[in-house]
């Protein structure tokens, strides 16, 4: 490429020109050097985030007492709101997508091997919220408790019907009962694969029941959904009852 060189005097009287017709209108006044873009912060995202709004959650479970890394850790967060999940890869991390920004997201933590329940609002009292575009890290750690007589018992675990199309509804329901301080209202179904936390409700006696409208853009295929619940000393359930529901072709 040639480069062409013009004298001080000739860039001083192309500048006037230039400023002249901006100050009649006929130019934008940006004619010349084009303003800066903004600086984006090391932690921020890139402005085309693929979605509005939302923000991330990551983090590290390990043992209390061991301090060693726990995989299968079943992650839910917003659990009276949004209800999204996740479960801890086999270095213990996890990584809880898509998550509304603005309103209160609490980290819950359940394990099927003995563990207390955790709650990132009761236990660390954190309120997280997120900012669009934010990467918020949460790491924490379950105690051993291994007492199966303090643990709530869940059974008679269903999803009805169990073979549905995308748009179409479905309801879950479990039996729920019993643990030390009596059942706290974290009764649970939850599929790590479709990021999806289900939060039941009582309909009369020991029964749990929700229904949900599967996402149009749901894939078809078998997703199995684990369900578990806290008592009100945070004990959970040892054993996790599973439940396929199968997502066909519309």
């Amino acid at each position: 490429m040639r480069h062409r060189h013009f004298s001080s005097l000739s860039l001083t009287l192309t500048a006037l020109f230039f400023m002249l017709l901006a100050n009649t209108g006929l130019v934008s006044a940006q004619v010349g050097t084009p303003a800066a873009s903004p600086v984006a912060s090391p932690d921020a995202s890139p402005v085309s985030s693929p979605v509005a709004n939302t923000g991330t959650i990551t983090g590290l479970v390990t043992d209390d007492t061991t301090g060693e890394p726990l995989a299968d850790v079943y992650i839910t967060a917003g659990w009276r709101t949004f209800g999204l999940a996740t479960i801890t890869d086999a270095d213990g991390h996890y990584t809880v997508a898509n998550v509304p920004t603005g309103e209160s997201a609490p980290v819950l933590g359940f394990h099927d091997a003995g563990y207390r329940y955790h709650n990132s609002e009761f236990d660390d009292k954190i309120d997280i919220v997120l900012e669009p575009g934010e990467t918020y890290t949460f790491d924490f750690s379950l105690i051993p408790l291994n007492e199966p007589a303090g643990e709530p018992q869940l059974s008679d675990a269903t999803i009805s019907p169990d073979r549905v199309s995308p748009g179409e509804q479905v309801t879950f329901e479990v039996t729920a009962k019993g643990g030390e301080g009596g059942l706290s209202p974290e009764v649970i179904a939850a599929n790590p694969q479709l990021g999806r936390m289900i939060l039941m409700e009582s309909v009369g006696g020991d029964r749990f029941r929700a229904t949900i409208t599967i996402s149009p853009e749901t894939p078809p295929g078998d997703y199995a959904f684990a369900f578990f619940a806290a008592s009100n000393a945070c004990y959970v359930n040892s054993e996790f009852p599973v439940v396929t529901l199968h997502i066909v072709q519309g």
